[in-house]
């Protein structure tokens, strides 16, 4: 490991000072840029900031403001962090990247605290967001609002966007000797312990994604960071976020009525993508590769069905076409899930991965903490019970440890089915590594046998390289604090401890602060845990992100501990005034 200070995630531990370019209404093209407010340009706002005065640029959410480029004319490695100015019931995002990058990066700024509606010298600020360090020389920075078409046609609100701003580009030049300890830092594999979640949903859900390059920008930000591995989902049931041949892509041909607008959002990106002959899956594998992590194809185990009160919006699907293999319950009903005790819905989701192996994907990951349960009281399983056991198990206690036990072999043999497939699938394509086996588990022994998971034995068998234990709140609960006690990640260590499976306990709940995540990832390395994994991982919250990304760094995280834990908050710049209004001379007002 490389020696970084223990603020490494900024760029505190450089020593030159820093060059602010305050001059953005350079960018170009110059007919990109306006003084009034105009559609289809960025506006200009002057400003003094601090010992800054200089030009903002601003574009609302129905602006449509262009691609621009600002000219940094330097030379050799910098640091770069953007500053930029949020304002009442705004969310700032800002796409940047350097000419001739793969992809753009999006920053987002903190949002204002709830209630806030005066201006004073004392709530008007830029903030400083830190985005990278590279090699400037023979550069631009690529400036792009965030779009997404809404209606056909060209009126006003068509085309929507996230509020950006961006008032200066700050650069701090690198020495010799600070390259090479970047050098040595990025290139220390040792940092690579953590490893995210995307849904592969959300970005379609929220900005109607109909370009290879929106892909990209989604993994873009884990470059050069603490990640070691993507979890993307490939699929939820029958529900394909790639163009499957077996499964139905998320193109919702024949819906009439979307439940929200961002569902008729992912169907529109779906049929686009489609239209172009772009697959999402295929793109992200391409650019995870580049980025230099892996991409593990990640499956929701009970996804076959929406629940309430979201309409189903699938053009077909398998649950309708199959309802002999629905799960039942202890009363004989039939329940809106496909059970895994039938062999033929086994073969059916083993038939999805093996498709998905031909990507390329480095590995595959059950999810089994959405939906559950999916092995209930199935005829096959009543069946094989009252054989083995002489009793009808509906007449038993539902925790019943016989029941519990003899349940869970179904999804023990559904594992192994999913790891025999995934080695026939790396044969016939002349793989020479094998394609590794995750699962998202429940916190608990007893309350993964509930759902039929039985994890001592799958980890005993060798049937997951990585075990991923959800939460240690009970019930697969997303919101509250997890493994803030580490006896509860005890029992996970010493199962794991000598066997070829890894544990990366998942850290809840979404978006803790950097100060939070040191913490709570500080704790869980001194129990004795190698890797964390992140559902929901955004790289766009500030305050977080900046944290998130270098967590990988054990090291780091103890001397900043030692240290007395420093503040990690992102820098802020007070305005005295913007387009000729004094934040010093009056308090009250909008």
């Amino acid at each position: 490991m490389s020696e970084m200070p223990g603020d490494g995630f900024t760029d505190r531990w450089l020593r030159a000072p820093a060059d602010y370019r305050c001059d953005l209404d350079r960018c170009q093209p110059s007919d990109a840029i306006s003084a009034g407010a105009a559609r289809g340009r960025w506006r200009t706002v002057s400003y003094t900031a601090g010992d800054l005065a200089g030009t903002l640029l601003i574009a609302g959410p129905e602006t449509a403001a262009p691609p621009i480029s600002y000219p940094i004319n330097a030379r050799g490695w910098h640091a770069i962090s953007i500053g930029s100015y949020t304002f009442p019931d705004a969310t700032i995002r800002l796409a940047v990247r350097l000419s001739g990058d793969s992809a753009f990066s999006i920053l987002q700024v903190p949002e204002l605290e709830p209630g806030w509606t005066t201006h004073s010298a004392d709530n008007e600020e830029f903030t400083e967001l830190f985005w990278t360090v590279a090699d400037l020389t023979g550069k631009q920075l690529e400036i792009r609002q965030i779009n997404w078409r809404v209606t056909p046609g060209d009126a006003p609100g068509s085309v929507q966007g996230s509020d950006a701003t961006i008032a200066y580009v700050k650069l701090v030049p690198l020495a010799y000797d600070e390259v090479r300890a970047l050098q040595l830092d990025r290139d220390d594999p040792s940092r690579r312990r953590l490893f995210a979640h995307n849904d592969a949903h959300g970005p379609h859900w929220s900005y109607r994604l109909t370009e290879a390059d929106e892909i990209r920008r989604e993994l873009e930000p884990y470059r050069d960071s603490d990640f070691g591995r993507i979890y993307w989902e490939f699929a939820a049931g029958d529900r394909t976020n790639y163009l499957s041949a077996i499964g139905k892509p998320a193109t919702c041909d024949t819906a009439q009525d979307f439940g929200r607008q961002g569902d008729r959002f992912v169907a529109e990106s779906w049929r686009i993508f489609r239209e172009k002959g772009i697959d999402p899956l295929r793109i992200a594998v391409e650019h995870v590769h580049d980025v230099g992590l892996e991409l593990h194809a990640s499956y929701r185990v009970a996804g076959f069905h929406e629940p309430p009160p979201l309409p189903d919006l699938h053009d077909a699907s398998y649950i309708a076409d199959h309802p002999e293999q629905r799960g039942m319950d202890r009363q004989g009903r039939p329940t809106p899930r496909i059970s895994y005790s039938h062999p033929a819905a086994r073969q059916y989701v083993l038939s999805l991965f093996r498709e998905v192996a031909a990507y390329g994907v480095d590995g595959v990951c059950m999810f089994f903490n959405r939906r559950m349960p999916v092995l209930e009281y199935e005829t096959p399983l009543v069946e094989g019970f009252l054989e083995r056991h002489g009793q009808d198990p509906r007449l038993l206690d539902p925790r019943d440890a016989r029941w519990l036990a003899f349940r869970a072999e179904t999804l023990t043999l559904f594992m192994r089915e999913l790891r025999a497939a995934l080695d026939e699938e790396a044969a016939r394509l002349g793989r020479t590594t094998r394609i590794a086996v995750s699962a998202i588990v429940t916190g608990y022994e007893d309350e993964n046998l509930f759902y039929g998971i039985d994890a001592p034995t799958w980890v005993r068998e060798g049937l997951v390289d990585t075990l991923i234990p959800y939460s240690s709140h009970p019930a697969w609960g997303s919101v509250q604090q997890s493994w803030t006690d580490p006896a509860d990640i005890e029992p996970w260590v010493r199962l794991t401890h000598g066997t070829v499976t890894r544990l990366a306990p998942n850290v809840m709940p979404r978006g803790l602060a950097s100060a939070d995540y040191r913490r709570r990832a500080g704790a869980l390395y001194d129990a004795g845990v190698e890797n964390l994994y992140f559902w929901d991982t955004s790289p766009y919250k500030p305050g977080s992100w900046e944290g998130l990304r270098r967590l990988g760094h054990v090291d780091e995280i103890r001397a900043w501990r030692a240290a007395g834990e420093p503040e990690l908050a992102p820098a802020t710049t007070r305005i005295r005034e913007l387009d000729g209004w004094s934040f010093e001379t009056y308090g009250t007002g909008e």
